[in-house]
Order: structure tokens, then sequence, then C-alpha cells
């Protein structure tokens, strides 16, 4: 592992690429000590979004959160996230004595959702790094449908990796499935969403099935409201009715702080405009495939430029 401290003595505070370095660490350290701590059965518990797809999948955004699908069982989660940040707590130590991992309960509401902040930080350093963890609950039955892979996650271009327990993450069929599910029920354009869905698509090892990420996709989007409460299918439709040149442009930022330098580089401005195309024919034929197989659904053809 490369250094997790600026060189020399004197204190400093912490730089981007630092911060990113300890998020990460926290990352995979998380998910490992969570399933020691657990006693996990199957269908208990899901990771999923952004940080899966980098570290179960090794999708080239970086992602912030840890996200999870936690099934409403009586289990204690109090007690065994907080035996989880004591392992990883202790992991940290090993790298260097001085770190301090944090833990801060930040749940709203017990029912629907928990929420905790896990901080890191080191007396040499000025200022920490927060990584949030969300645990989203719903009915054993839907989770029992929400197909996971057991991974051990690493980040990309880590051969050695420090996770040791596998975690249940979402496959990348359901991973896809639950792209589209975003632009059916986002109210406001992300640009993570189109690029996890072009990745999937077009740069993992993922062979997209229609009729299979269809029904995943009805599944998974059951949960949700969907934008202004149109027909799942309906609500796909979204992004084509904004500008494509707008959307090409709002990737410099929101796209460009998730992607190392050189990739951006490599990726803008052909690649940005490849992605939005892509986004917006699957969009399309997503929605005419289950218009088509519903026989009271008429497919929309959206064509704006």
């Amino acid at each position: 592992m490369t250094t997790m401290l600026p060189p020399g003595r004197k204190r400093e505070a912490l730089s981007a690429d630092l911060s990113t370095q300890w998020a990460q660490t926290a990352h995979l350290l998380f998910l490992d000590a969570l399933m020691k701590a657990g006693g996990w059965n199957q269908g208990d518990l899901a990771f999923h979004g952004g940080t899966s797809l980098h570290l179960s999948w090794q999708s080239t955004r970086y992602s912030e959160d840890l996200d999870f699908l936690l099934t409403r069982a009586d289990r204690d989660m109090a007690k065994a996230v907080g035996t989880a940040v004591k392992l990883m707590h202790e992991q940290f130590r090993r790298i260097d004595p001085g770190f301090e991992v944090t833990l801060r309960d930040k749940t709203k509401d017990a029912d629907r959702m928990l929420v905790y902040h896990l901080v890191v930080s080191h007396p040499r350093v000025v200022g920490n790094t927060m990584v949030k963890a969300e645990f989203w609950k719903t009915d054993r039955e839907y989770l029992m449908s929400y197909p996971t892979e057991l991974r051990a996650p690493r980040a990309p271009g880590d051969f050695l990796g420090v996770v040791s327990y596998p975690v249940p993450a979402a496959s990348l069929q359901t991973a896809f499935a639950d792209k589209l599910v975003a632009f059916a029920t986002r109210p406001h354009l992300k640009w993570r969403d189109i690029y996890d869905l072009w990745w999937l698509g077009t740069q993992s090892t993922l062979k997209v099935d229609r009729d299979a990420v269809a029904k995943q996709f009805l599944h998974n989007v059951s949960a949700y409201t969907t934008l202004g409460g149109r027909p799942a299918h309906v609500a796909l439709l979204g992004l084509l009715d904004r500008d494509r040149k707008e959307v090409i442009a709002q990737a410099d930022p929101d796209l460009k702080t998730w992607l190392p330098a050189d990739l951006w580089k490599a990726l803008h401005p052909a690649g940005v405009e490849q992605m939005v195309d892509y986004a917006r024919a699957t969009l399309q034929a997503m929605h005419d495939h289950i218009a088509q197989a519903d026989n009271t659904s008429k497919p929309i053809k959206r064509r704006r430029p």
C-alpha cells in the first residue's frame, strides 16, 4: 500500500489526493470488517451503487458513498456497524498508530434508512475524510429477487487487495437495471448515471439481454416513485427531452471530477459524446422493448436533438 501520510514530520493540510486514498482505504476496510461482524445470510444485504461498481467490478469512475440494501429483519445494525468500525480502526492503526476512525450515527428515520459517517483523521494532518454508509431497508422478498454475486472488493489496479471476506454485490445486470431506475426516478440529471450506463453496456463484461434487463428493471423500480408518477418505461425517456449539447457540456465538471485526469483527457470530448448517444439510444430501446411487451402501452419516440 502506498504511503498514507504526507512526507516529513511537519503537520500539513489534507490534500485531495490523500483524502481520496484515505476514503478508498476506508471503503475497503469497512466492507471487510462489516462482512466479518455481521453474520450475514443470503438475502440479508446487497452492496450496490457507484462504489460497488468501482470496487466490486473495477469501474474507472471513483465514488464516495457506500450504499447497501438491507432486509428489514430484526438485526442490531448499530452493534454490527460499531463492531465493524472497531475492526476497521485496528486495521488503520496497523498502517500507522496515529490514525483515528470515528463513527457518527446520522440516522433520521430508522424504519427507512440507516445512515452512518465514518471519519478518518490523523494528528499529523489538518482535516479529515468522511465516508457515508447508507443502509436502505427493504423487504426480504425484494432482495431475494435482486441478484448479487460474491465479490472481493479491490481498487482498480490493485492486484493484492486488502479484503478477505467477499461482499454480496449487485451483479452487472442488476447494476444496469439500477441505472435505468436512476433515469426513471431522479429529478435532476447526474452525469455519473450516463457514465455508469455506458461503462456497464460497453466496457464491462456484461452482455445486455433486453428481456432479462427489462424484467429486472421493473422489479427494481417497484420500490421507488417514478418521475411524475409516469409508467416506469415512459419515465425512462426524460434524458431524451434534454438538449443533447447541453448535456454534453455538463460533463465538465460533473463527470470530470470523478475520473482520473488522464482518462478524462482520453475521453473528452469524443468519448463524452458517445456516452450521451449510447445512453439516449439505450433508454429509447428499453422503453420500446417494455412497451411492445405491454399490449396496453404504445411506444413513444423522442427525437429531440
